[in-house]
Parts: C-alpha cells; sequence; structure tokens
C-alpha cells in the first residue's frame, strides 16, 4: 500500500489534513490533492520528520523572536527611554536561563552568558554595548543553539495545548537532541502508519510469511501486537475475515484499522479521556471508545500546522468547498495575520478573495477559534459562521466598517460572526460615549450596519435599497441633533440615559412618550419616521432609537460629518 486517499470530514481532521499539505509544502513536496482531499504517500512518509520539524523550527525561530525585541528595545533605550532596560534585562535573563541551561559548556553559549551578564550589568547607555547586543544575538543564532531552544518553545506553547507530553513531547525529553527527538517522533507516528498500511497490503497479497514477521517485530505498544497470538495459526483469507469481521474501523477514514483512540494525547481540545469521562454518544459503558488509526493520528498530530495561532488562540477557516478551496482560504488567513493584520482586515481580504469564486455566496464559512489547557482539561471554542448574508454586507458595505473606532470595530464584527445582535453591544458603547462625552458618530455607521445586516437576513439584496435605508438613518439621527441644538449637551445627555433605559428595557412606550414631551415641550415638529418605534415596518425600535439618541448627544463640531458620512 504505497498510497492512500484520505478525505475530509470533521473540521478537526480537515485542519489535520491542511496542516500534513502545509509541512511539506514547505520542504518542497507536493502533496496530490482530490476534489475532497489528498493522497497520502509512503515517500511523504518517510520525509515527513525531517519536513515536521523544518517547518516548526523556522516558523518559530526563537532566535529570531529575540532579535525582534531586543533590537528594538535597545534601539529605543540608546535614545534614553530608559524603561526599555528593564524589559532588556528580563529577556536576556531568560536567554541566559535557557543557555546555561543546555550550553554552558558550549563555547558559543559561554560567549553569549558572558555578553549578557556584562550587558544586564550596565544601568547606562554606552556604545560599545551594541557590539555585545551582537555578539549575543549571533550566539542565538547558531543552529545548534537556536534550534534546540525553538524544539523546546514550540513544543510547549503550541503542542501541549493540543496533545499534552505524549512521545516527545514530554518535558523529560528536552535533553534530546533535535535529531534524537525526530527519531522519536518518526518511532511514535510514522512507523505505526507504516506497519499498519504493510499489514493490510501483505494480507491482501497472501503472503502469509511476512504478515506474521511483521507483527513479531511490532512495537509492543502498537496495538498491532494484539494480533500476534490471533493470527499465529490463520492463513491470510482467515485474518481478512477477522479484520472484517471483529476490528473496529477507523473513525476519520476509509483504512480498515480502527486500533487507537480519540483520546485527549491525540487531540486533547475534543478528545475525552475514557477513564475519566465518557461521551453518551459512545453507550457509556466503559470499553468502547472513538477508534481511528495511526494514519488519522499522526493528520491529527500536524493540526497545529493546519489552524492560524495567535495569542494561544488557534483559528481554522471551513466551509463546503473543495480541499484546494479550503486549503487557500486558510492559506489566506494564515498568511494575511503573519502580517499583522487586525481581525476585521484578514475577514474583509477573505471575504475579497472568495468573492473571485462563481459561487462565493452560496457558501456559510465557519470560522473556528478555539483555545485549550491540557492541564485544566477545558476548551473554549467559539463557532463564527460568515454566512451569505454577511458576506453581502462585508462586500457591499465594508467601507462603513471603517468609520468604527478600531477597539469596537473587532468586537463588532465578532458580534456579527457569531450571529449575536449587536444591539446589545450598540447600547454600552452609546453609554461609554455619554460617560466619557466622546463623539457618538461611529454609532450611526454601527446602527446602520445592523439594520443593513437584518433586511439581508430577511429580504435579501434585492429587495433592499441600501440609499434609502441610509436616509431614513440619517434623518433619525439629524432630528436627535437638532433637539440637542435647542436644549444643550448637558441636559441631552441626561435624557439620553433615560431613553437607553427603556430601549435596554424593550419599553417602547416610554420611549416614545418621553421623545414626543420633549418635541412638544421645545415646540420642535417630530419626524414621522420617530413611529417607526410603536410600527416597526421600515425598521425595528433599536434601530430607530439608537439612531436617534447617538445624533441627541452628538457634538456641535459633528455636523460636517455627519452631512458627509
Amino acid at each position: 500500500m504505497n498510497q492512500l486517499e484520505v478525505s475530509m470530514g470533521d473540521w478537526v481532521l480537515t485542519q489535520g489534513m491542511v496542516g500534513y499539505k502545509r509541512i511539506l509544502n514547505h520542504y518542497d513536496i507536493n502533496v496530490e490533492t482530490t476534489s475532497d482531499g489528498i493522497v497520502v504517500t509512503r515517500e511523504q512518509l518517510e520525509k515527513l520528520p525531517e519536513a515536521f520539524f523544518s517547518f516548526f523550527l523556522e516558523k518559530y525561530s526563537v532566535a529570531n523572536g529575540h532579535e525582534r525585541r531586543l533590537r528594538s528595545w535597545h534601539a529605543k533605550w540608546k535614545k534614553g527611554e530608559k524603561k526599555y532596560k528593564k524589559e532588556l534585562n528580563t529577556r536576556l535573563k531568560d536567554i541566559e536561563t535557557k543557555v546555561g541551561k543546555y550550553f554552558k559548556e558550549n563555547s558559543i553559549g559561554k560567549e553569549i552568558l558572558d555578553y549578557v551578564l556584562r550587558y544586564r550589568a550596565e544601568k547606562e547607555y554606552k556604545e560599545e554595548m551594541d557590539s555585545w547586543l551582537n555578539r549575543i544575538i549571533a550566539g542565538i543564532h547558531t543552529k545548534e543553539i537556536d534550534e534546540k531552544l525553538t524544539c523546546n518553545t514550540f513544543k510547549a506553547v503550541y503542542f501541549s495545548p493540543y496533545f499534552g507530553q505524549p512521545s516527545f513531547l514530554n518535558v523529560s525529553k528536552n535533553a534530546l537532541t533535535v535529531d534524537e527527538q525526530k527519531e522519536l517522533f518518526s518511532y511514535d507516528y510514522i512507523k505505526p502508519v507504516l506497519d499498519e498500511c504493510d499489514l493490510i497490503s501483505q494480507i491482501d497479497e497472501g503472503k502469509r510469511d511476512e504478515c506474521l514477521q511483521l507483527l513479531e517485530e511490532t512495537n509492543k505498544k502498537h496495538p498491532l501486537s494484539a494480533f500476534k497470538t490471533t493470527f499465529k495459526k490463520k492463513s491470510t483469507e482467515e485474518m481478512k475475515q477477522y479484520i472484517d469481521k471483529e476490528v473496529l474501523k477507523c473513525s476519520f477514514t476509509d483504512f480498515p484499522l480502527g486500533l487507537f483512540s480519540l483520546e485527549e494525547s491525540v487531540f486533547s481540545p475534543l478528545a475525552l479521556s475514557l477513564g475519566n469521562s465518557l461521551n453518551s454518544t459512545w453507550d457509556s459503558d466503559g470499553k468502547n471508545f472513538f477508534p481511528i488509526s495511526a494514519l488519522a493520528k499522526l493528520l491529527l498530530f500536524c493540526a497545529p500546522a493546519g489552524a492560524t495561532i495567535s495569542n494561544r488562540k488557534s483559528v481554522f477557516v471551513q466551509f463546503d468547498g473543495s480541499f484546494d478551496q479550503i486549503y487557500q482560504a486558510n492559506e489566506h488567513y494564515n498568511t494575511e495575520t503573519d502580517q499583522d493584520k487586525s481581525f476585521d482586515e484578514v475577514i474583509f481580504d477573505l471575504v475579497s478573495e472568495q468573492k473571485l469564486r462563481a459561487d462565493w455566496l452560496a457558501k456559510h464559512y465557519l470560522i473556528l477559534e478555539y483555545e485549550s489547557d491540557y492541564q485544566a482539561k477545558k476548551t473554549l471554542l467559539d463557532y463564527m459562521i460568515l454566512t451569505p448574508s454577511l458576506i453581502k454586507l462585508f462586500q457591499n458595505h465594508g467601507n462603513l466598517f471603517g468609520y468604527l473606532h478600531y477597539t469596537n470595530r473587532t468586537p463588532f464584527i465578532k458580534h456579527l460572526i457569531k450571529q449575536i445582535d449587536t444591539k446589545q453591544l450598540i447600547s454600552n458603547i452609546l453609554r461609554e460615549k455619554i460617560k466619557q462625552s466622546y463623539s457618538s458618530l461611529e454609532v450611526v455607521f454601527m446602527t446602520l450596519l445592523r439594520h443593513y445586516n437584518q433586511l439581508y437576513q430577511k429580504e435579501g439584496e434585492m429587495h433592499m435599497d441600501p440609499q434609502k435605508q441610509q436616509k431614513y438613518v440619517w434623518v433619525l439621527y439629524k432630528s436627535g441633533e437638532a433637539v440637542r441644538g435647542k436644549i444643550g449637551l448637558k441636559k441631552a445627555q441626561g435624557i439620553a440615559y433615560r431613553l437607553l433605559n427603556a430601549v435596554q428595557a424593550g419599553n417602547k412606550n416610554t420611549f416614545m412618550d418621553t421623545v414626543m414631551r420633549i418635541y412638544i415641550s421645545n415646540e420642535l415638529e417630530m419626524p414621522s419616521l420617530l413611529l417607526e418605534v410603536l410600527h416597526e415596518s421600515k425598521m425595528d425600535f433599536e434601530t430607530v432609537a439608537n439612531a436617534w439618541i447617538a445624533g441627541l448627544i452628538s457634538k456641535p463640531n459633528e455636523e460636517g460629518e455627519a452631512a458627509n458620512g
């Protein structure tokens, strides 16, 4: 069995498949794809240990991370910003600890430690410290030192949340060289896949002696060893019948052997420890488990490479498309994030790229964002759905998001994608605007975006005139603005608090009673559009109320901006 086709299934496996292809592509090894998956070959598996470590050692290079921060902080300290010396000393102390642990007898390690001590001892900048820092940075970039420190870092930071400490991830293996850890990875993750494939191939080809020899040489920890006694007196045809009738199949792939379990050491974010907790869908009898093959276990181990990991959170994009489309979408997301683009910028660019496909509006994009704590056995998972209606919103009105302050833009977009009504978020922002006497202009754009989103969800693009809807919102804003001009900002802010309480309670009558009294007492004409609070034929209560309140607490110098909005 020299190659196997693996089809996508749950997002967990798909993420692992994306990671597998990304790792090998980075190592200039092509992974053939099908419409719904990948083709795994023996040649790929044999080269995977080198490719695997090459990918993670380059992506998470400790030396590169240290250099970026040290040079930046050093330059600022050199210019007189003294607070950065503390940051430098803390970072250098970390380098001293880790280099000293593994390389205190190494000549380059000794040099690093010497210059670190000199640098940290100085309280004032002097010119020779430039060369000291250069020597430290050159030292940690030495291949042996960078690979060792990076390997321990990516295992602890990026792999432990996914898998805990199996195989070479165990802290007791940190003292091993990188090459020794590659061998351990190969033995624990690659060899079982090859063994299972060889066993099935030999059974299919009727090679009984080779089957028994393979089983005899199999690692005792591998479940295949259980077949040693069972198959000892069976023919290959009887072996095949036994596997068909008695052995569990892989739940993720079409492979006939499912001898491993989806447990915490295989994929911690979603797995269960059979000894401590049982999923009711597995009958809870203490014996059944979610069976997977060695190949599925290996693909899941590649999952960290398939996600975009930032601030300990993993993000993966899944939708109803071909494997190549899903791979490219995640490549795009990963590249954008690596360029330090904000969440909203990545979403807009993702939508823009997908628009090039003819069926872009027919898809529901599932954006999974999760973080896992293996020790606490805790996973926080957010499902964010980029629906066709939201794609229309982002594509047709993306410019409106630019009016939102960056601290509010990402939460607002995440509310939309999580299908959470933004009315409470808008209400909270309005209260903060009143409290801090900040401009309320961005609230108008939030209200307009919320209104557009509701219309796209209900009616679709063909039944909605954006210009007319925008005019409605601005009429309400300008009406509230006119009232503020009549009664003054201070009084307007006090009234706005009462109105927001009425909106939060859903009390339309109290809201309308208060607004009508204001118009009557100030001899102003009330726009008929405010009656939408009661009728809700053109827009809902919250849209009318928030647009009007935003105008009520607006600042005089915002009038020109609002007119241009």
